[in-house]
């Protein structure tokens, strides 16, 4: 009898666990995500300075030296105010010259085309004299330059300072800050020589200018007159018109002026130094516009477009602004393989700068918050796609329509709702109307 219930007892339990087991077979692993409502075209956040959308290096077309600023690092100018001034009195008295030269040839074409000739010839004969002995003066003075004699002068005398520096130095007897003393004054006096004859040459190339205006007047008048001569005064008249005009522009560019509204960055001058003819004399930034500068992969660039929206945050000031794609780089970087995407910032505020740290969101702006889900939760059966639903404590098994595919997620556009949970990862015996488990939830 204690056999039977024994072996009775062994095949209840036997089957008990065979049941259990059975039906844990039935239960499948999942990993589970909340469906995501977004309208950003992908995850990434990129983050850049903020730039100037209009910066420009100012570098002046008149030469000489710098004589005043009126600006310095930071500070705000409008439009047409003065940056600085350049010496002009070398330019000035090119205007005064190529006044003259205007005038001698405005005189020539009233005496040629009035019939004067004679006067005319008179005249020229006079003005050319009088412009010989200008030259010969000017020649003698060139000759016989005190200023220029003065700075050969101190020149020498630094080379030879310098000269006696150098050997005491190269002995031991005179140290670094003497030998770098004595180079400085060699170096300034040489740059004093420099000027001194370039404004005597210039002197002298002007007497010479003129003695060639005088000279050509001369020989017009001396001609006989009649229309051809007429003509050639008119354009000489011309000519020394434009060389006017062109005097009277360089004058005009001895004061350089803010071309823009903005904010000095940069300044790269000092008074009494000579302008700058290839760098920036100083950098002037326009802080009404504002952009934005990211690097973006090729797997993103073809989900933007100009115009796009986009979120520019500052974390130093937890401001958030507004901002839109104006340019996208239609090659890549060679050696970064990224695509440069330029931003504006649509709504500055005197709170964000320039240089400024800030992250960037793209933004969709013509999808309302589109359902997303992550990738690996979809399933492809025969041309169709499916999404595991949790639905109370089954899972559901639904078609869905796919939309657009953003970076590790895929819109949905039919098939689940924003309050679903669906199944990223399960095992292999889901199914419809199925008993699941939970093992993880993102």
């Amino acid at each position: 009898m204690k056999k039977v219930i024994l072996g009775a007892l062994c095949l209840i339990c036997t089957s008990t666990l065979l049941i259990s087991c059975n039906n844990n077979s039935d239960i499948a692993n999942v990993t589970i995500t909340k469906v995501k409502m977004s309208n950003s075209i992908s995850d990434n956040t990129y983050t850049a300075n903020v730039e100037s959308g209009d910066k420009i290096s100012i570098i002046p077309s008149a030469a000489g030296k710098i004589q005043t600023i009126n600006v310095d690092v930071g500070q705000s100018v409008k439009k047409g105010d003065t940056l600085f001034t350049i010496d002009n009195t070398e330019l000035t008295y090119k205007v005064n010259q190529a006044q003259a030269n205007y005038d001698a040839a405005n005189i020539a074409y009233d005496k040629t085309a009035g019939g004067s000739a004679k006067q005319a010839q008179n005249d020229a004969a006079t003005a050319l004299e009088k412009a010989k002995n200008e030259l010969k003066d000017a020649q003698n003075q060139y000759q016989n330059n005190t200023a220029i004699a003065s700075a050969q002068t101190a020149y020498n005398d630094a080379k030879a300072n310098y000269d006696r520096t150098n050997t005491l130095y190269q002995a031991a007897a005179a140290t670094k800050v003497d030998l770098d003393t004595a180079k400085s004054k060699l170096d300034t006096a040489s740059a004093a020589l420099d000027i001194a004859k370039a404004t005597a040459e210039t002197r002298l190339n002007n007497a010479k200018t003129s003695f060639a205006a005088a000279s050509q007047n001369a020989s017009i008048t001396s001609s006989v007159l009649n229309p051809d001569n007429i003509a050639a005064a008119k354009a000489q008249v011309d000519s020394a018109k434009a060389a006017l005009d062109i005097a009277n522009h360089q004058l005009e560019n001895a004061t350089v002026t803010a071309p823009i509204d903005g904010k000095i960055s940069a300044k790269n001058i000092s008074v009494g130094e000579l302008a700058p003819t290839q760098t920036p004399s100083l950098v002037l930034e326009n802080e009404a516009a504002l952009n934005v500068l990211i690097k973006v992969t090729e797997t993103n660039i073809n989900s933007i477009a100009v115009g796009m929206a986009a979120k520019i945050s500052v974390p130093s000031t937890g401001i958030s602004y507004d901002g839109a794609i104006t340019t996208i780089s239609p090659s890549a970087d060679q050696k970064t393989g990224m695509f440069d995407v330029k931003i504006n910032i649509t709504n500055p505020d005197d709170k964000i700068k320039i240089g400024m740290v800030t992250n960037i969101s793209l933004v969709d702006s013509k999808s309302d918050n589109s359902l997303l889900v992550p990738n690996e939760s979809v399933i492809n059966e025969d041309g169709s796609s499916y999404i595991y639903v949790i639905n109370g404590d089954k899972l559901t098994k639904r078609a869905v329509t796919l939309g657009q595919a953003k970076n590790q997620y895929i819109e949905v556009k039919d098939g689940v709702s924003a309050d679903d949970q669906v199944v990223v990862e399960g095992s292999s015996n889901m199914k419809d109307n199925g008993k699941f488990n939970i093992v993880k939830s993102n």
